[in-house]
């Protein structure tokens, strides 16, 4: 094991072979206590700022820091803990090996030589960034977070006495949030606590031009802006638009002689399993429930007993896969259940079909957290293979959007029915 003598703190590690991108050695010389990067896909925003916490941490340790336990510690803070594990992984293989002394996988935690500790954490639940005072905090696409997060948990974390408060965040654009103001904090000369810089996916010079220029011709061209060039756009809305103004009322029960309708999205490997219930005449969402890890038996009788409730609704699930046999078992159980195999092709149609009644505010919904946040976050992407598609990004769960889909067009099944009755009743 290393010796954690003054020498060994001191020279707590090589990173003479990183080489930085000219605009990373910018970011590298600032001395601002808050440092802001709003850059393009692939940048190498992550890069720099975990090399330049690997120049803070040596500088730090030669501080008197007898009274500090750990001596110094840093958060590394991501908006979703698929997010976090990716940059578990790169934090894992950028630190050189001689400077770790433990690495704890199941709190995510580094602790290095000279008592140094650097902790892995998601900002999915705010309440549990409290408690400490941090020496540095490193947060990754930053305008992902919600704004709760940083004011409420964060920032209070960072006025720690004896502790150095610095903190490092980098992102690309989402809209004129919370990310964007403090950009803009960075591009006031006259403010010397923050600084920030704007750079394009291309300031990457081992990204090749040609597949950026491929990009802008696939692309929508709101979306290659915001994605490549980093600009920070005003109500970009990605897939889904108007989603603030289709924001309305409360949850509610049953009403007597009402028809509803029943989206589901059945849970995945590590996803959720979602329940969106709408009132087919006010296109109201009234019923909403999201859970996970719970047995597929009680899958079933938590999907039973909500359309029960709801004047027996008509439910639109998921039967794609695992789906296809609880398909069968509620038909049977004597549920009305229209089965959908999500098909990339099916997957579109779900999607326009949100993404129109989103954009002619032909659906409301309460102010459901979750599902706000996954529609927001939904984007167009490039695959492999070079089509276009709209998912969540990574890191990201779509359950809610695809339960919400599902019960737009239970919705739109729904009303076309009551129309051919109606017609019906016209010509007898």
């Amino acid at each position: 094991m290393p010796e954690t003598s003054t020498r060994s703190r001191e020279i707590l590690w090589d990173i003479s072979s990183y080489e930085p991108f000219p605009w990373q050695a910018h970011f590298h010389a600032s001395k601002a206590r808050f440092r802001v990067l709003a850059c393009g896909r692939r940048a190498g925003k992550d890069r720099a700022c975990i090399y330049e916490l690997l120049r803070l941490i040596p500088r730090l340790l030669k501080e008197d820091r007898k009274h500090l336990v750990p001596p110094v510690l840093v958060w590394v803070v991501a908006p979703t803990y698929p997010l976090t594990e990716q940059i578990w992984a790169e934090l894992k293989v950028f630190i050189p090996q001689p400077g770790i002394l433990d690495v704890r996988e199941a709190d995510k935690c580094l602790k290095l030589i000279g008592g140094a500790e650097i902790w892995l954490k998601t900002a999915a639940d705010p309440e549990r960034l409290v408690g400490v005072g941090l020496d540095v905090l490193l947060m990754t696409e930053a305008a992902l977070v919600d704004i709760s997060a940083w004011e409420q948990a964060l920032r209070p974390c960072l006025s720690s006495p004896g502790r150095a408060g610095l903190a490092m965040f980098n992102s690309t654009p989402k809209g004129l949030n919370w990310f964007y103001h403090l950009y803009l904090r960075g591009q006031d000369p006259q403010d010397d606590q923050v600084e920030s810089w704007n750079y394009p996916t291309s300031a990457n010079s081992t990204i090749e031009a040609s597949e950026i220029a491929r990009a802008k011709r696939e692309l929508p061209e709101q979306v290659f802006r915001q994605e490549y060039m980093a600009e920070f756009l005003s109500d970009v809305g990605l897939v889904f638009r108007h989603i603030d103004s289709c924001v309305h009322g409360d949850l509610a029960g049953p009403v007597e002689g009402h028809r509803y309708v029943m989206g589901v999205d059945l849970a995945k490997h590590k996803d959720f399993t979602v329940l969106v219930v709408a009132d087919a005449g006010t296109r109201r969402v009234v019923h909403f429930d999201r859970f996970s890890q719970i047995d597929w038996a009680l899958q079933k009788e938590r999907i039973l007993a909500a359309a029960k409730q709801y004047n027996r609704s008509r439910c639109w699930l998921d039967s794609t896969g695992v789906g296809d046999p609880i398909f069968e078992d509620l038909t049977r159980a004597g549920l009305g259940v229209e089965g959908v195999t999500i098909t990339a092709p099916e997957k579109r149609k779900l999607v326009d079909g949100l993404s129109i009644a989103l954009e002619q505010e032909t659906i409301r919904f309460p102010r459901i957290d979750q599902l706000i946040n996954e529609l927001k976050a939904y984007q167009y992407d490039t695959t492999k293979a070079g089509n276009i598609k709209a998912s969540a990004p990574v890191g990201f769960y779509d359950d809610c959007v695809v339960a919400l889909a599902l019960c737009v067009r239970g919705l739109g099944a729904s009303l076309s029915k009551a129309r051919f009755q109606a017609a019906s009743y016209l010509r007898v």
